[in-house]
Formats: structure tokens, sequence, C-alpha cells
């Protein structure tokens, strides 16, 4: 489809829109519009409106991955969906889906066997900063709550609970993430490929704490001083990525790449001992570089 740029009243340009998108979305005249700049391209999308995308799927022969299901949907951007299921606890799946992670999803109509379910509070794109910076600091109060309990004599596996539910706010904060850049929603972001990739990453990281929570409390495993205090290196070496994310400079990374080779030389030595904590401590090697591994997007959006 092309159009050709008119010239009026000497100094402006004007381009016409097409007919049927203008009819789709009910364009009025005097009507504003959203104008995003992106590169060579000017993407052009209805000002304000929370534009309908609805969908029907069949479900019912989801078990183990029903709740994915039910999150990528709400992560494609959908504003109203009609889930057809098969039985009570494929229901019980979805609703515990829609209270743990889904922001703004609630069930508003429900027939024999499916649920119609509507996104009923508008999510802007101006939240995403202040989300995405509070996904950071929520891991590192998972990482420091982690510690703290491994260290703990008392009240251990209350403090290991407390660092499994908090995945749960991570998961929250990822689907946030995720739908405002799926739904295009993106007007004041840049590189938002990458910020996709670093939202992934950081929902990774909160799992594998999770998981080591979980590995402990199942294992009644008590973590060795050199474990417990790696894992605190492995705070800090966040807490340099976080900084460099929000205010990066090249010394700023020379320093992250440093830390990050110091600590792959301590994890191998921590790793060769054969002993109890062998799982907790892959984990943490695989933490160290998931961390490290989100590098190149510091690079690619800053140099």
């Amino acid at each position: 489809m092309k159009r050709s740029v008119i010239l009026m009243g000497g100094k402006t340009f004007v381009l016409s829109l097409p007919s049927q998108w203008i009819k789709r979305y009910q364009i009025r005249k005097g009507e504003e519009l959203d104008i995003e700049e992106r590169g060579s391209e000017l993407v052009v999308r209805p000002d304000s409106k929370l534009l309908a995308k609805e969908i029907e799927v069949d479900f019912s022969s989801l078990h183990k991955m029903l709740h994915r299901a039910v999150g990528a949907l709400y992560k494609a951007g959908y504003t109203k969906v009609k889930v057809h299921y098969k039985d009570k606890e494929q229901l019980q799946i979805i609703e515990k889906t829609l209270k743990r992670t889904l922001i703004g999803f609630e069930i508003t109509q429900q027939g024999e066997n499916y649920v119609v379910i509507e996104l009923l509070s508008r999510l802007v794109s101006e939240g995403f900063d202040v989300t995405l910076k509070r996904f950071f600091y929520s891991l590192e109060s998972m990482n420091q709550d982690l510690a703290q309990a491994l260290a703990a004599k008392k009240e251990r596996e209350d403090l290991l609970r407390k660092v499994i539910e908090k995945d749960d706010q991570n998961n929250r904060l990822a689907d946030f993430c995720r739908r405002v850049i799926n739904t295009g929603e993106t007007q004041h972001l840049e590189m938002v490929s990458n910020l996709y990739y670093i939202t992934e990453q950081l929902e990774r990281i909160g799992d594998l704490y999770k998981m080591m929570a979980e590995h402990v409390l199942q294992s009644k495993l008590h973590c060795s001083e050199e474990s417990v205090a790696f894992l605190r290196d492995l705070h800090m070496l966040f807490v340099q990525y976080r900084t460099l994310f929000f205010s990066f400079s090249l010394e700023g990374v020379e320093e992250f790449g440093k830390s990050f080779y110091s600590l792959k030389e301590k994890i191998k030595v921590l790793q060769q001992k054969e002993n109890a904590e062998s799982y907790f401590l892959f984990y943490e090697g695989v933490l160290l570089e998931t961390i490290f591994d989100m590098n190149g997007v510091l690079l690619t959006r800053n140099v």
C-alpha cells in the first residue's frame, strides 16, 4: 500500500490514511492519533483507546500446560477471551492463574464448561519503566531473603517459604512488561526486543531463586558459609548489572566483567568439592551465567 505526500499551504506535509483502517477503529474528524517513530518507520494508532482483541480457545486437552496457555493469552495482548475447559480441576487452574499473576484479567461470565475472561483495567505503557525497576529490586530482595534463610537458625522454613511465595510477584511484574511490549504500547520505549529478553531473563533468575529455596526446604540442606557468601557475591553482581542498565558506563561494564570472571573461578573451586551442596552450587553457577548473559543488551543499547 502506497500513499502520496501532499504539500498544503507551502509548508505542511499531509498523508492520507486508508479508509478501511479509519472505519475499523471509528476515527472521527478532529480526533488525535498516536504516532511512534521507529527508525525510518512511523507507526500510527488511535490515541488512548483500548483496542479490542478477542479470541475463543479450547483448552480442554491441557493440564500441565494449562496455566501457561492462559498466561500466553494475557501476554499476547488479548482483551477478551472465551476459554473452553473440560472439568472442575481445569477451572480451578484457570482461576488460580488469574489470581496469581495476570494483572487486570477477571472472569466476567461463566457457563457450562467455559469462562469469559476480560481485561477490566487498562495497562498503560508509561508504567513499564517503574515496573521494570520494581522487578530488579524484587529479585535483589529475593536474594537477600534467601541468604538470610540459609544463615538462620530459627524460623528457617518460614523464611524459605517467603522466598518461594515472592516468585508470584515476580511473575506478575514479568507478565505486565511482556503484555505492554506485545500490545505495541511502546511509544516511549527503545529497543523493545532487548527489553523483552531482559524481562525473560529476570523471570528466569526469580525461578532459580525459587528452586534453590525449594531444594533447601525439601532436602533440609544446611549450606556452608562459603556457599552463602557466594550467594551474597551474586547479589552484588546483580546490583552492578542493575546500576549499569539504568546508568550505563564503559568503566562500569569493565568492572562488571572483572567481577564475573573472578566469581567464575571461585564457583569452579567450590563445585570441585563432592558434598551435599553439589546441587545448590550447581544452581549458583547457573545464576552466575544467567546474570552475565544479559551483558549483551547493555552494550547493544548503549554503545
